[in-house]
């Protein structure tokens, strides 16, 4: 199996994104447009796999590859051929992924010259495109001529988000397929019975993750619940060591760090939604803010974004926009007890 990546990269093996398609969960209507092609053997040449990171379009779709390419056309994961997919080194299976930001135009001709020879073991070639958006201007329209001219034998997967950051004109060469995100209630039975996680926890990852596995996952191994829970409490507290502190380590998140105010939205999100009486606010969340603490919180929150694509000196900012929500925090959390204390008199 090719990943048409750098030479001196190494194919991983496929044992944890591979499963039967009968035990991807959350995405009936998906799995069925998928069993159903198969049952009638009309797979069409091009599918476009659309919906948010981390619902298991990936999983999916290798998923697929595996009935596909199996001996005995179940995905059996003994047979010969899906003991090679497996293992990352079936030679009729390229993955494609971007070569840093973008996938180039090189990637799409090292592909080009296989697809008019016949598959080497398999009844199909199968090509995957995990970030369909990554490809530039040149290698989407090199693509394009292959999937209006589609050789026999092949088969084509694009992995998206949505349909935007596509050529309509390869969108139309597709078969669409939607994967919607993971209902709350499946996602933590996944992350219990299948990960291991305690109820407790995977409650309050499901509501981080919103429907994406991966998230969930993601935020499992990096321990961010946990951070969410130390910004809160340096909040709450109001002690400058804890603020600088906080102010400090933010920014070692990097790459993350757009996703971290993500969660802290969320966690807003999810007391405001409360306070409305339209769900309950998970136990293993940090602690809920004042009611008049929300909707302020969240403008002030929603700038960080801001400062972040702005390149601003973070750690300054988070000092200055920490120290305005303690402040905030502070006020709202005191003007909540004496409406309480004036209600009870």
């Amino acid at each position: 199996m090719s990943t048409l990546e750098e030479k001196e990269e190494k194919t991983p093996p496929l044992e944890e994104k591979s499963l039967s398609l009968s035990e991807i969960v959350g995405q009936d209507k998906a799995i069925a447009i998928l069993e159903q092609a198969l049952k009638n053997k009309r797979i069409p040449h091009a599918y476009l796999f659309l919906g948010p990171e981390g619902v298991g379009r990936e999983t999916t779709a290798l998923s697929f590859f595996r009935r596909i390419i199996c001996e005995n056309q179940t995905g059996c994961g003994e047979c010969i051929a899906c003991q090679k997919f497996r293992r990352g080194n079936h030679p009729d299976v390229e993955i494609i992924s971007p070569r840093g930001k973008n996938i180039k135009i090189e990637q799409i001709r090292e592909v080009e010259k296989k697809l008019n020879f016949r598959p080497l073991e398999a009844e199909k070639r199968l090509i995957l495109f995990t970030e369909a958006e990554a490809l530039t201007r040149e290698a989407a329209n090199a693509l394009l001529k292959s999937l209006e001219e589609p050789p026999l034998y092949n088969l084509f997967v694009l992995i998206a988000q949505s349909t935007e950051g596509l050529l309509p004109t390869i969108v139309s060469r597709c078969q669409i397929v939607r994967f919607r995100p993971v209902l709350r209630k499946i996602l933590e039975k996944i992350l219990v019975e299948r990960f291991g996680i305690m109820p407790e926890e995977a409650e309050g990852l499901a509501v981080l993750a919103e429907g994406s596995l991966g998230r969930a996952l993601r935020l499992a191994e990096k321990g961010y619940l946990e951070e969410l829970s130390r910004l809160v409490k340096a909040i709450v507290s109001g002690r400058p060591y804890f603020i600088i502190s906080s102010s400090e380590t933010l920014p070692k998140l990097k790459e993350d760090l757009p996703l971290f105010w993500e969660l802290v939205l969320i966690w807003l999100r999810q007391a405001l939604v409360s306070e409305l009486g339209l769900d309950k606010f998970p136990s293993l969340f940090p602690e809920k803010p004042p009611k008049d603490f929300i909707i302020p919180a969240m403008e002030k929150i929603e700038k960080a974004f801001m400062a972040i694509q702005m390149n601003l000196n973070q750690e300054l900012f988070l000092l200055d926009l920490l120290t305005n929500l303690s402040e905030l925090w502070r006020q709202t959390s005191q003007a909540e007890v004496a409406s309480t204390g004036t209600g009870a008199a």
